[in-house]
């Protein structure tokens, strides 16, 4: 088709063809960034609201009534742990609106039943893609200097919200569009006005909400707690010895034995970086392997883990290399690898190589069953810590 035109109208004509072409291409534009939006931002997840009692559960605890010693605590003047402001971070975390597909909460990697673990040895993210390490459980974060693996995170108002906005995760990249997609949910602005006063969402609101929930996910009820008060009389003969093993082994050397109960010259309390008888900032290289495709901090080093819960935490190691404790003892017994940064604490003083612990059989099922004493069933049960939007 051919447009011949005149002296007197051919400028108008053309002007016309352009204006229509142009309005026909900015409408086919403006359709695929409505496509666009519509991939990347979908509405809100159309579930049922959470369900929550009546009377708002207890979370605001007064750990001086434990009797316990607590040498480092996170919580911040500004952000106190508040009735209300768990319980709107308990129903956040339990979300899966805030993940840009709607699909992942911070709960499907972090399971009550498993400890706040994960069964997996790494998670499934929003796109179906498996995340670089294994989900550690979330248990005492209130007595922790620094989160993740690499230690990278030394505020929880902070660590919280980076798996909210990690690429492979939750895919959540905007905060301020997270705001206002929950700003729309019926259940939130009255959670917000509970917790804050007003029912403004903000990121800083639900970063403060979600770490008062996460403080107040605690463990302090293990069979070893209870013992520890009375000199272990409740022990069993291989529970009694696995402590022994755990202590001549120098397993205490990474995750810390302190006295929190009683005399100070006696060991009455075990636990880690992450729990309330630790320092949070022990790191090491724990000879997995030469060369690291993952090299934590640098150099194959990571953070050292908590004990408690082992029972629920499977699969083990920053990786998820090891499936049972059975392996991870075999690996601290005789398969730690000679790596030029292995920890000092596993290394022969005369040679230098690692050590070989060389524990028979029943040393290995004592220390075993000595390790499940710092099990804590109430964590998995409390209703408190439970997801509200499961029927």
């Amino acid at each position: 088709m051919y447009v011949i035109f005149s002296k007197n109208n051919d400028k108008q004509l053309l002007n016309n063809i352009i204006m229509k072409r142009t309005f026909i291409l900015s409408t086919m534009l403006l359709m695929v960034f409505a496509i666009i939006s519509c991939v990347d931002r979908p509405d809100t997840v159309e579930n049922a609201a959470p369900e929550l009692p009546a009377t708002v559960y207890s979370y605001a605890e007064d750990l001086s009534d434990l009797d316990i010693s607590l040498p480092f605590d996170n919580t911040p003047s500004g952000n106190p742990v508040t009735d209300h402001g768990a319980t709107l971070g308990r129903v956040l975390f339990y979300d899966p609106n805030l993940s840009i597909n709607n699909q992942i909460s911070c709960g499907t990697c972090h399971k009550q039943a498993l400890s706040f673990a994960d069964e997996f040895d790494q998670s499934t993210g929003f796109e179906s893609v498996k995340t670089t390490r294994n989900s550690p459980a979330v248990l005492n974060m209130r007595f922790s200097q620094k989160f993740f693996w690499d230690m990278s995170s030394e505020i929880l108002e902070e660590q919280v919200l980076l798996p909210v906005v990690n690429h492979i995760e939750m895919g959540m990249e905007d905060l301020d569009y997270l705001s206002e997609k929950l700003q729309n949910l019926d259940y939130y602005p009255e959670l917000f006005e509970k917790a804050f006063g007003t029912p403004q969402v903000s990121p800083d609101r639900i970063s403060k909400a979600m770490a008062q929930f996460v403080r107040s996910i605690n463990s302090f009820d293990s069979k070893f707690d209870r013992e520890s008060k009375q000199d272990f009389s409740g022990f069993n003969p291989l529970e009694k010895e696995g402590l022994d093993v755990f202590i001549n082994s120098g397993c205490n050397g990474c995750h810390t034995v302190v006295s929190a109960f009683v005399a100070e010259d006696e060991i009455f309390f075990v636990d880690d970086d992450t729990g309330y008888g630790g320092t949070g900032i022990d790191v090491g290289n724990i000879g997995l392997q030469l060369v690291y495709d993952d090299p934590g901090m640098a150099n194959g080093v990571f953070k050292i883990p908590s004990l408690r819960n082992l029972k629920y935490t499977s699969p083990y190691m920053h990786d998820g290399r090891f499936v049972s404790l059975d392996q991870v003892i075999d690996h601290y017994d005789h398969g730690v690898v000679a790596h030029t940064h292995l920890d000092s604490r596993l290394k022969d003083e005369v040679t230098g190589l690692p050590k070989k612990l060389n524990l028979n059989p029943i040393q290995k099922e004592a220390l075993k069953a000595f390790l499940l004493t710092l099990t804590d069933d109430s964590v998995i049960t409390d209703p408190r810590f439970s997801d509200p939007f499961r029927k």
